[in-house]
């Protein structure tokens, strides 16, 4: 099997080194060609023990376009990158994994090829530009495409206890069913500035924790069946060590992702009529933050 995991964040450094270890052959595209140098020595996972053979390359005429690629940039370089890839003479499949929901209308905006999502809720960490740290194990589930279908296949069959892959038929609710989760804990964690099992374990952010999960729940009666609080627990419980990746981004000094997960969701929201004052707020503080401590606007 031949992949192409485009950015190498935690989530991609992950994703690549699982399929490397199961004899894929993977090519990063990455934007620093220091970073594409460190991992031509190696991609490693957790040790030294577990490291992996990959290319990678700051050039998108390199990539072998009969691959899949796995789209594992953030929301806010993704117009760029669809930019670079709609400009390919041979289109290639693609598999995005952003968080949030933003990314299933950008990518109608240009002439792709044959395009699938996903959503992941594996707990990872970058450590350098070549290692990466599991911190918790969660699935992979990817909207079902026949394009891709074998891939599937090949994927699910790899390292079920530790890579687990799923399928959902509907591309919208599978990723509206993460954006809520994320909603729910990205925020409030970011902004009180804990870690996730925090939402849990301290009682007033708890308060705080439960009243944004029924606001959320409440709007959105389609997810019925497919999410519940105890799902959206049950996620902080398993990642209760974990920094969101909200917060992650504050505390480096990124700009958050605010739109794709917050603005998202609450323009869904209004379009359906309904009214979600406490996410509003939230929304709110976090672009105040944003502007004040990230260097966004």
């Amino acid at each position: 099997m031949q992949f192409v995991v485009a950015g190498a964040g935690s989530i991609g450094l992950l994703i690549g080194s699982y399929l490397a270890q199961h004899k894929a052959n993977v090519t990063f595209w990455v934007r620093r060609e220091e970073q594409a140098e460190c991992l031509r020595k190696g991609l490693v996972r957790d040790t030294e023990e577990h490291t992996y053979d990959v290319q990678a390359t700051i050039h998108i005429e390199e990539l072998p376009t009969d691959a899949l690629w796995i789209i594992a940039v953030k929301y806010d370089a993704l117009q760029k990158m669809l930019s670079e890839i709609s400009e390919l003479p041979v289109q290639p499949d693609l598999l995005f994994i952003q968080n949030g929901i933003g990314h299933l209308s950008m990518v109608e905006e240009y002439p792709l090829g044959y395009v699938s999502f996903a959503t992941v809720e594996h707990g990872a960490g970058r450590l350098d530009d070549r290692t990466v740290r599991h911190n918790g194990v969660g699935p992979i589930t990817i909207a079902e495409n026949e394009n891709i279908a074998p891939v599937i296949r090949w994927m699910r069959d790899m390292d079920p206890v530790n890579f687990p892959v799923r399928t959902q038929e509907n591309p919208e609710l599978l990723l509206l069913r993460k954006v809520l989760i994320n909603c729910a804990i990205n925020p409030l964690t970011a902004i009180l500035q804990v870690k996730n099992g925090q939402l849990l374990d301290n009682p007033h952010f708890h308060q705080l924790f439960n009243q944004l999960c029924e606001e959320l729940l409440s709007n959105f009666p389609e997810a019925e069946g497919l999410l519940s609080y105890e799902d959206i627990a049950g996620v902080c419980r398993k990642t209760a060590d974990n920094q969101s990746s909200m917060l992650t981004d504050r505390l480096k000094g990124c700009t958050m992702e605010i739109d794709t997960i917050l603005t998202a969701v609450l323009q869904r929201i209004e379009q359906k009529g309904g009214s979600a004052p406490f996410l509003h707020v939230l929304e709110s503080m976090l672009l105040g933050i944003n502007r004040s401590e990230c260097g966004g606007c």
